[in-house]
């Protein structure tokens, strides 16, 4: 029997299970990570007339497949490739936590009453964020969500905390070469105009930091 759970009642419910199970995750695929780009997701969907009730929900769900990866980490003291290949071996066939993400935000969706047919469209855009082939709207609009966290000022954030999460032994110099270079790639993997104007904008700030960095680095600012 599917739930007479209002839209905002079900943001609560989702909301209540990524801060359950991500919210030590903020290093990288953490809760504040899922409400920027939900809340990016609405802003692009509704210039696009994306149905975005279902973007919402599909954004805070986008990286649940994480959480047993990131688990995996601490629980087992190994690196994660390790579990990964336990997974794809014994498990799931699968490591693409796209796919694993699909499952889980299936079956809480499920348990909460959410109707099927909104479901397949959930899950089918938490399967295909992590590729390049989005094939609908609504998925294109969480892919370019996604990637907006991963440029400007924000990035740069992410990156310093990543680091200090993960590459403690990292000089704060090796950080640009690690996580911006080629950043200007993903300006040719927007779906939508007005994520793509979003996204120039956050390129440049991205690339005058870098510029920025460099020089005073060299003692030239």
């Amino acid at each position: 029997m599917e739930s007479t759970l209002t839209h905002a009642q079900l943001v609560e419910k989702v909301n209540a299970f990524i801060e359950k199970y991500q919210s030590d995750m903020n290093y990288c695929h953490g809760y504040d990570h899922l409400q920027r780009v939900s809340r990016l997701a609405v802003k692009i969907g509704t210039i696009e007339k994306a149905d975005c009730e279902i973007v919402e929900i599909a954004a805070l769900l986008h990286d649940i497949g994480q959480v047993s990866l990131a688990w995996a980490r601490r629980a087992l003291g190994k690196d994660e490739s390790d579990y990964q290949d336990f997974i794809t071996r014994y498990l799931l066939d699968t490591n693409d936590h796209g796919k694993i993400g699909a499952i889980i935000a299936r079956r809480f969706l499920e348990q909460a009453g959410y109707p099927g047919e909104k479901i397949n469209r959930v899950t089918l855009i938490i399967s295909e964020h992590p590729t390049l082939k989005q094939t609908t709207l609504e998925s294109g609009v969480v892919s370019d969500a996604d990637k907006l966290d991963a440029l400007g000022a924000t990035w740069v954030a992410r990156a310093f905390q990543r680091t200090n999460a993960f590459d403690r032994s990292l000089t704060i110099e090796s950080i640009p070469e690690k996580y911006f270079k080629g950043k200007e790639r993903f300006l040719n993997f927007f779906h939508s105009e007005s994520a793509r104007k979003i996204a120039e904008e956050r390129y440049r700030f991205l690339a005058t930091f870098q510029e920025q960095f460099q020089k005073e680095l060299n003692l030239e600012a």
